[in-house]
């Protein structure tokens, strides 16, 4: 399933970088979409790479409480990437 992933990932990126239009696929990137300083997000891909980083639509009560939950856990997985990225 990953390579799957990876092989519509770079065929979403090669069509963008070649000019097509909307094309929106998810990636890990820096952006400012929530407090954290990288986050999964849908964004818009196009002749010079992510071009727009998407806004998260809206949650519901269930969505945001596992959302909070997670924003810990990746708050600490982003700082040990960081961590590792300065050594």
């Amino acid at each position: 399933m990953q390579a799957y992933a990876a092989v519509k990932f770079a065929d979403a990126c090669l069509r963008g970088l070649s000019g097509d239009a909307g094309i929106v696929d998810c990636a890990f990137v820096a952006s400012q979409v929530i407090e954290l300083p990288f986050f999964a997000s849908k964004v818009r891909l196009g002749r010079t790479g992510a071009e727009e980083v998407l806004q998260i639509g809206p949650l519901n009560e269930y969505e945001r409480a596992g959302f909070e939950k997670a924003k810990k856990e990746l708050a600490k997985s982003i700082q040990k990437g960081i961590s590792f990225i300065k050594k």
